[in-house]
């Protein structure tokens, strides 16, 4: 039996939906960076001269987080003009490349938000940790909801 769900309905739960997605994403980015930083203090620097360490993470991950869910709509915007649904594994691709574009723009801009890498392949390796934690989120997330 289909329950028909009115268009205001079907807007509010999507927008819901968005909100969750930037918390869960917020906190699994956060916990990322700050035990990469734990872990790897000479390569992966949260804080500068003028930011604090907690400024520093929330600041940089708040950025990273609007540009992970901002990517979505348009992602889905694809599938449906081309007609295709993206499997597991090209979300987790997209939002690698989505990653790595994201954190290196981010730490360009060290002096202002205050999260800091050593090198491009930091850079690579932050987004394949980000990619894999995120997407176990997601997929708890999207089993939780299912329920």
């Amino acid at each position: 039996m289909a329950i028909a769900l009115s268009k205001e309905k079907v807007q509010a739960q999507h927008g819901l939906m968005m909100f969750y997605t930037f918390l869960i994403l917020f906190a699994v980015n956060a916990l990322v960076i700050m035990i990469a930083n734990m872990l790897f203090p000479a390569h992966v620097v949260l804080g500068t001269y003028s930011i604090s360490y907690w400024w520093a993470l929330y600041h940089s991950m708040f950025k990273l987080t609007v540009i992970s869910v901002f990517v979505m709509p348009f992602i889905t915007y694809y599938e449906w003009k081309n007609s295709v649904v993206f499997s597991p594994k090209q979300w987790m691709l997209t939002y690698f490349v989505v990653n790595i574009i994201a954190i290196w723009e981010i730490t360009r801009f060290a002096e202002n938000l205050g999260l800091g890498v050593s090198s491009w392949l930091t850079v690579v390796l932050l987004a394949v940790a980000l990619d894999w934690v995120q997407g176990m989120a997601m997929m708890a997330a999207g089993k939780m909801i299912k329920m």
